[in-house]
């Protein structure tokens, strides 16, 4: 789960690569929907980049599936 917390309403890109670089998973949320966002659910176990962007604002968070 990733707990988003944002202070505007401009929507938030995710998208998760695995460990090589490859794109697993992209979406595009809006800011109403970021309470809790949950990923991962099918993903074999591994390591994956998780890159959040909102407008300049980009964090990348690297997580281990177990």
């Amino acid at each position: 789960k990733l707990n988003v917390d944002t202070s505007t309403e401009e929507k938030v890109e995710m998208k998760v690569y695995d460990i090589i670089g490859r794109e697993i998973e992209s979406r595009t949320i809006t800011a109403s929907n970021l309470n809790t966002v949950e990923i991962g659910e099918n993903y074999t176990s591994g390591v994956y980049n998780v890159i959040v962007k909102q407008g300049e604002n980009i964090k990348t968070i690297r997580v281990v599936k177990r």
